[in-house]
């Protein structure tokens, strides 16, 4: 529910308003002040929907102002102080026999570059599922996780971007935020606006995707838009696994799925990435990889 002195940042019939005019139809947005995980709650709707409720529509969003148990990749926590960070999920329902999963994080961390770009902070996407600044501060994180419900295969897609904090609110060093990057105070950094220009970027990629159907992904606008913004790719990277084993080499490319190539040889799901160095990789223009 909303606060009595703190008006929500975000206002659902303002932003319907807004994506409406941008040419997008969502179903719905429900947007609080205070919720536990936004991933959890629209996760629960699917859930309920299989259960004799009614099933959410695609595009389904749910925000909040405040998350205070959100979840990380791998199973970690991830939490930021309240009204300071645009914090929301996106119910996604891909086509009986989709298969290109890990394009979804990509294709939202693009969607993600796209509009912190266009609120004058310059960014990159990081394999798998983070935004940064251009020298590698953290900016976004992006959670897909799978529910099946009475409809089939369904994707809810959350985000956190770090818009309002300040340096003694970032939860570690290499960590940043618009208002940090931009010099604005926090209550300038419009969540509205964002949140509109996010959907804008994201939704036309997606339907991109599962229009594709069994083609190869990667010759598509979309797939060269992510890969132009990857500051992965070309850079020597140590991949940790889920497994706890380790693989050092140079992000070349990415494959059919979106999994990362690692000298041209090895394909990577899952795994922490961090970046070594650059290196000077020769691309093909078209896909990306190394020769």
């Amino acid at each position: 529910m909303n606060s009595q002195h703190n008006p929500l940042l975000v206002d659902a019939d303002s932003v319907l308003r807004a994506a409406a005019d941008r040419g997008l139809s969502l179903p719905g947005l429900i947007w609080d002040d205070t919720c536990s995980s936004t991933n959890d709650e629209l996760a629960r709707l699917v859930r309920d929907g299989g259960a004799g409720a009614e099933q959410p529509a695609e595009f389904t969003i749910r925000g909040t102002d405040f998350q205070n148990s959100g979840h990380g990749r791998l199973g970690r926590t991830w939490t930021v102080p309240a009204r300071r960070s645009l914090t929301w999920s996106i119910l996604l329902t891909p086509p009986a026999g989709f298969s290109q999963w890990g394009w979804i994080p990509l294709i939202a961390g693009e969607a993600v570059r796209a509009a912190v770009a266009e609120a004058g902070v310059p960014a990159v996407i990081k394999w798998p599922n983070d935004v940064l600044t251009e020298d590698g501060k953290k900016l976004c994180g992006i959670l897909a996780r799978i529910e099946s419900g009475a409809g089939g295969v369904r994707v809810v897609l959350g985000m956190g971007l770090n818009t309002r904090l300040e340096p003694a609110d970032l939860p570690r060093a290499d960590a940043s935020s618009l208002a940090i990057e931009t010099g604005l105070d926090g209550s300038e950094i419009d969540h509205e606006a964002l949140l509109v220009s996010i959907l804008s970027t994201l939704i036309p990629c997606y339907r991109e995707l599962t229009d594709y159907g069994d083609e190869d992904f990667r010759d598509s606008p979309t797939a060269q838009r992510v890969r132009e913004h990857m500051v992965t790719l070309g850079t020597k990277v140590r991949v940790v696994r889920p497994d706890g084993s380790e693989l050092i080499g140079i992000a070349t490319g990415l494959d059919h799925g979106a999994d990362l190539i690692i000298d041209d040889r090895v394909s990577v799901s899952a795994g922490d990435v961090h970046h070594l160095r650059p290196v000077s990789v020769s691309t093909d223009p078209d896909r990306g990889e190394s020769r």
